[in-house]
């Protein structure tokens, strides 16, 4: 959401009361006052959560002008004495570094890094930008030297001003109960038409929560709630569906969402553990299949390679560079791809990552922004930096664990591709690893590419997208050491995840000499060229457009062919009715309420999709009632299974290859609605976006299967996720030149 105040400065230093803005002139009253606006984009601040992207746009300043920003309690606090004099200092300056310091940010588990040194304004287009996310959290517990009631020293017949016999700490929160600010501290330089002028600008306040649901509108669970499984990336739409079905009468919720892996999802999908689920791949990820399903389109997502960090591409008016966030794709090569995820992290500035980060390799000649980026203290570790490794146990690549379409798509590409083959890895015996200098093949879990030892380093995955986001917190800020002269992270992951973290995909090859990122048009482009799989799934093919996305797939429901029933094998009728509310409205007006980053069907697909709706529910109950005995206790000959690639382990097949399965493949008022608007009415999808957009995607640390997704409770539910007690806590990264030598080390160890 954008936001624009204009803020008027004038000569007296205070705090104006109702913007909150304090104004520190320093020269004469001929100071003119200070006009400039500020731009909030990304985030809402007063309604985000944790790691949410923020935006902070400073225009209208004069040149040369600078500034930075820090995290401050509201109100900031006005109880600091002058040294010597011990009378009351309300400079809001001494505030300011007094009081907003060392934040501890819950996402990270680490201090929340503002910016080493004032930011310059761009010489380009005459802005002072922040690239920065909601924090939450608290101030670490600290005395104030000058504050009676947080000081260490003590009262005495000279100094009676002192007031903590008690030892108390100073601290702050910055909760969804606690708004804080982000304070801007604007620094004006002296010019021939006035003097210098320090603004303190307090207009950005904002509320965080924890990571988690925000539902409004709907009555809750009840008989009729349906269960679904589904990976994180679709999380959002799918709460987005459920708003727009029970909003608008507030009744039950038609799916209560539990977040599990691909794999674990359809084992309980056969199973009747969950009633719908949701895949990119439809059963090749399947470890069984006994229960007749339909798999049903519902939108379009990609797997991406996401570029995070910052490229000193733009410049300062004092012709000085500037770092700027990495907006533009940047382009790979099929060879470069798979080098990167394939030859291992360590020594990127020779065999490392295939060498594609070495200066004038063709990957770095090719992209400005790539060959722009060195080493924060030495020109030599270039290549370092745009790997992104810069600590011993993060060497710049990372993604989620777990068995996904992500990786199989991906991987599926570069199969048989000469590239796509591991480099020599060897263990600490100097013996070489299994699979080492051998051809890669299929994956389905990105923590298959390090061949089961930890010192090979393709892929750092973490478990879940919240420790995916803390993982690459620090050059998303781009505030650390290491990000003076540009820094880098990678993220193996989807179109819809790297959209909603604001992360930037890079382009690949179109095969007519040309690159091509993904976008709405380019993932339609690709959906253009379908077939049917044999499990009945609809999955695109590769084709010669150059104007398709190579890596797109295809977002399908997992719905039973066969009546919905219970454990006694009894029909159940309200769940089947909501089960049909639910499928048509996803393939009707739910096409115009996806989350973030999931590109619509096309028509040709669409139609797919209605069509697959209709078949769901039209078996018998006997048939639903016998394979719910036999899915739960399969034998031999009910159960195919992708073989290895189920396990993450390579695979000789891959997407849409050879598989081996046995099983084939009424609303009231209020939903009416729902299933009604193919062709929504302006003023229906408006409103449908506005309650997607204030959905918050549970995010979740934890192995296996990931445990629920929340549960969509009633009206004013709102389930938040532990704190800083589900995160690991990280630690600060090491100097360079340690860093360096402890990699050399390692190295030595490990090569043959």
């Amino acid at each position: 959401m954008n936001r624009f105040r204009r803020v008027a400065h004038v000569l007296a230093a205070g705090v104006l009361a109702v913007l909150g803005v304090a104004v520190v002139p320093a020269a004469s009253a001929q100071t003119q006052p200070l006009n400039y606006q500020v731009q909030v984009t990304g985030a809402d601040p007063m309604n985000a959560q944790d790691g949410d992207p923020l935006r902070i746009t400073v225009s209208g300043l004069p040149a040369g002008a600078t500034a930075n920003y820090s995290v401050c309690p509201l109100p900031l606090r006005d109880s600091l004495v002058k040294p010597g004099t011990w009378a009351h200092d309300p400079s809001v300056a001494a505030r300011v570094t007094a009081y907003c310091k060392n934040f501890n940010d819950e996402l990270s588990g680490t201090e929340f890094k503002t910016p080493t040194e004032d930011v310059g304004r761009s010489a380009t287009t005459h802005d002072l930008v922040f690239d920065t996310y909601v924090p939450r959290g608290a101030r670490t517990p600290a005395t104030i030297a000058f504050d009676p009631d947080f000081t260490a020293l003590k009262k005495t017949e000279a100094l009676k001003w002192p007031n903590n016999p008690d030892h108390k700490q100073y601290s702050f929160p910055c909760d969804e109960n606690h708004p804080c600010t982000m304070m801007l501290r604007i620094v004006v330089p002296a010019t021939a038409a006035g003097p210098a002028q320090t603004v303190f600008d307090s207009s950005i306040t904002f509320r965080a929560s924890a990571p988690g649901l925000k539902i409004k509108g709907c009555g809750g669970v009840g008989a009729g709630t349906l269960t679904g499984s589904m990976p994180e990336r679709f999380g959002r739409t799918a709460v987005g569906w459920n708003q727009m079905i029970c909003a608008p009468k507030k009744t039950v919720q038609p799916v209560n969402i539990v977040n599990e892996s691909e794999d674990v999802g359809l084992t309980s999908f056969d199973k009747g553990e969950s009633d719908v689920q949701v895949t990119g791949s439809g059963g090749t990820l399947a470890a069984q299949q006994v229960r007749a399903r339909s798999y049903i389109p519902t939108a379009l997502n990609a797997t991406v390679l996401a570029a995070v960090g910052w490229a000193p591409t733009d410049r300062r008016d004092d012709g000085g560079s500037l770092n700027s966030r990495l907006a533009d794709n940047l382009k790979f090569g099929w060879d470069e791809l798979a080098d990167l995820l394939s030859k291992g992290g360590l020594s990127p500035d020779s065999t490392g990552r295939g060498g594609i980060f070495t200066d004038g390799s063709a990957l770095v000649r090719r992209n400005p922004a790539l060959a722009a980026i060195s080493g924060a203290a030495n020109a030599l570790l270039s290549p370092n930096t745009r790997a992104g490794q810069f600590t011993t146990d993060f060497f710049g690549v990372t993604g989620e664990i777990g068995t996904s379409t992500v990786p199989l798509v991906l991987s599926s590409r570069l199969n048989g591709m000469p590239a796509w083959k591991y480099g020599t890895f060897v263990d600490l015996d100097k013996q070489k690893l299994k699979g080492s200098d051998g051809p890669v093949g299929v994956v389905t879990d990105l923590n298959a590419l390090n061949l089961g030892d930890g010192g090979v380093h393709n892929v750092d995955a973490k478990t879940g997208q919240v420790n995916v986001r803390k993982q690459v917190s620090n050059v998303t800020l781009g505030t650390g050491n290491e990000c003076k002269k540009g820094c880098l992270n990678w993220v193996v992951t989807d179109l819809a995840t790297a959209t909603e973290n604001g992360w930037t995909p890079v382009a690949l090859p179109n095969g007519k000499g040309g690159y091509v990122a993904p976008t709405p048009k380019s993932l339609q482009a690709a959906a253009a060229h379908t077939e049917q799989a044999k499990d009945g799934s609809v999955r695109i093919v590769p084709s010669e457009d150059p104007e398709a996305y190579p890596l797109t797939f295809i977002e399908s429901l997992t719905a039973p062919l066969n009546p919905l029933v219970d454990a006694s094998c009894a029909p159940e009728a309200a769940k089947q009715a909501q089960l049909a509310t639910f499928l048509k409205a996803a393939a009707n007006g739910g096409q115009n309420s996806l989350g973030p980053g999931l590109v619509p069907l096309p028509p040709d697909l669409l139609s797919a999709a209605q069509a697959a709706v209709a078949k769901v529910g039209t078996g018998t109950a006997a048939d639903s009632c016998h394979e719910q005995k036999e899915a739960r206790n399969p034998g031999s000959a009910a159960t195919g299974g992708p073989g290895a690639a189920a396990g993450g382990s390579p695979s000789s097949s891959g997407l849409g290859g050879p598989l081996a399965r046995s099983g084939s493949n009424g609303p009231g008022a209020a939903e009416a609605a729902a299933l009604a608007i193919k062709a929504p009415t302006q003023a229906s999808v408006q409103e449908a976006r506005s309650l997607a957009a204030a959905v918050k995607v549970p995010l979740f640390p934890g192995a296996g299967v990931l445990g629920a997704l929340i549960p969509l409770l009633a009206l004013v539910a709102l389930v938040l996720l532990p704190s800083t007690t589900g995160y690991l806590t990280a630690g600060k990264p090491l100097p360079a030149w340690m860093n360096r030598l402890a990699e050399r080390v390692v190295a030595l160890r490990r090569r043959a």
